[in-house]
């Protein structure tokens, strides 16, 4: 017994049907196991990995509260310090609870309790040694007591690289089960893929070639038919369709048109089927593009982050400077030293007030660029005389532009006038950019020029121009950032917090001004700044805190 034709293709389709359908169950199956470790990634590595930031710079401040509760000698400024440390512990507590419900694994577990423990221990050394010892000490040297609490902090610092250590190695797991997933559903489609197409050329070379062979015959004999040898008969060697065919060549011409219609109809539908994978494709790779832009955006957050870490880095640095050289000639002075020599003693003060000068101007820089990302920062607008004002600023810098050989010059018309604005504020703005032309400016000269604009509303024009070492094209653009330097190398051949220019912008703006530079590599630089004159009509001004 023959199987009929239509049979042959139906058992031919239904093998294709069926490879199809395995092909689209277990591409969901691996799409499920894909979002599966791609919500795991969303849901607990990322919150976790961020929690971990920020309990990172919740120690960073901790440790910074510690330092500033050595340096201030003022009780009220201890208490404050106190205060911080007592919020940054509450801070740290939340942020233990929020990661708790994040943990996965019994290894991330025990290294998460590897940092309670720690912190645990530095809070408790803080509490019971650090604090008592400061409050005891009278040497006025901070190293000592700072210095016992490195080892703690060292130990929190292993359990907290321990602990993000974890957490990467979960996302890395996560992403490269995802990646796996994604590469064997590759296989496995483009495996059934080339096997359907296999199938189908096995089943239309086969039927085809019988089909031809057999119509064939049946075109010889109805020729002979036509010819007239009606005598003729079509022999009849199968059953199928094409037996029917052999009856009547009008049923035979029908049934050649019913197989083309199916041969058709199949064509079309593998074409939709392969539309249907190369979407599925498509939407792989849109999928890892995302996953790209993902680790782009965790990248630059953590260049921000080292950014923030360079600057604390040099802050540190830039604070023990002048406190160094006060606490080095006060002891000198404390000694003896000089006693009979006026002068001498004269030198050290002055040194002092330098030194001491020089701090403020850091800590006020620090708080100015705190107050004024918080929003918050306080003008004190009031009638300034100018020329009083500008030489008071080069009395103050002309020190500092002495030490490397430089010659400050002022130019000021005689009848400059008043301005009504924040005097300190525009002082300080002065003072950092001629501090910064001092810094980057060997043997050569400093001017500050002043001149009233003929603009309408009036304005005042500051001009710091330096014969320095200037500035290239490309530092120009991150020049007013906030805790960038133009050379931010650890070799670099000046000091600097990487907060002046940035400050001096924002104060500009403040007062209702604008900063701009110009600047050539080897030829110097040229700030301006334009501040408006005001109104100088006199008005009760209101009693701020001021630390310019």
């Amino acid at each position: 017994m023959r199987t009929s034709l239509r049979a042959k293709l139906l058992a031919g389709f239904a093998i294709d049907l069926v490879l199809m359908i395995l092909l689209g169950w277990f591409a969901s199956q691996q799409m499920g196991r894909m979002n599966e470790r791609a919500t795991f990634v969303e849901q607990q590595t990322i919150p976790s990995l961020d929690t971990i930031a920020r309990m990172s710079t919740v120690i960073n401040r901790y440790q910074v509260g510690q330092l500033e509760y050595l340096i201030y000698s003022n009780p009220y400024d201890k208490d404050r310090s106190r205060q911080k440390m007592g919020d940054l512990e509450a801070e740290m507590e939340r942020y233990f609870a929020d990661y708790q419900p994040l943990i996965t694994s019994d290894e991330e577990q025990r290294r998460f309790e590897a940092v309670l423990v720690a912190w645990q221990r530095v809070v408790t050394a803080n509490y019971e040694r650090f604090i008592p010892a400061v409050a005891l000490a009278n040497t006025g040297s901070v190293q000592p007591f700072y210095s016992r609490m490195n080892p703690l902090y060292g130990d929190l610092s292993e359990a907290m690289e321990a602990l993000s250590a974890e957490g990467q190695t979960q996302a890395t797991s996560a992403l490269e089960e995802v990646r796996a997933t994604y590469l064997s559903a590759q296989t496995v489609i483009i495996g059934d893929t080339g096997l359907t197409i296999l199938i189908s050329a096995v089943i239309g070379l086969v039927l085809s070639g019988r089909i031809a062979l057999r119509i064939g015959r049946l075109t010889s004999a109805t020729a002979q038919v036509a010819a007239g040898d009606l005598d003729r008969q079509v022999e009849v060697v199968s059953r199928d369709e094409l037996g029917t065919l052999a009856q009547s060549f009008n049923q035979m011409v029908t049934s050649l048109r019913e197989q083309r219609s199916i041969l058709e109809q199949r064509n079309e539908e593998l074409h939709t089927s392969l539309l249907r994978q190369e979407q599925l494709t498509a939407d792989l790779v849109r999928g890892k593009q995302a996953e790209e832009e993902a680790q782009r955006a965790q990248a630059a957050a953590e260049a921000a982050s080292q950014a923030k870490s360079m600057f604390l880095a040099n802050m540190s640095h830039e604070l023990r400077t002048p406190l160094n050289a006060i606490l080095g000639y006060a002891q000198l002075l404390k000694m003896g030293v000089g006693a009979g020599d006026p002068e001498a003693q004269g030198c050290y003060l002055d040194s002092i007030l330098g030194a001491g000068r020089h701090l403020t101007s850091l800590i006020s820089n620090v708080l100015d660029f705190s107050k004024i990302e918080q929003g918050k920062i306080e003008l004190h607008i009031g009638p300034v005389e100018i020329a009083p004002l500008i030489h008071e600023v080069a009395d103050i810098v002309t020190p500092l532009v002495q030490q490397q050989k430089n010659e400050l010059r002022v130019n000021m018309p005689p009848d400059i006038g008043s301005m009504l604005t924040d005097g300190p504020k525009v002082r300080q703005v002065l003072f950092n950019l001629l501090s910064n032309a001092a810094k980057f400016t060997e043997a050569g000269t400093i001017s500050l020029e002043v001149n009233a604009l003929d603009e309408s509303p009036a304005m005042i024009e500051f001009a710091v121009i330096d014969t320095g070492i200037g500035i290239s094209a490309e530092h120009l653009q991150q020049l007013f950032q906030p805790f960038s330097q133009v050379d931010s190398s650890v070799t670099r051949r000046v000091d600097g917090t990487g907060l002046g220019l940035a400050l001096s912008r924002q104060l500009c703006r403040a007062l209702g001004g604008e900063i701009s530079v110009t600047s050539e590599p080897g030829h110097g630089s040229t700030f301006r700044v334009v501040l408006p004159v005001g109104d100088l009509i006199e008005e009760p001004a209101q009693p701020v805190y001021n630390l310019a």
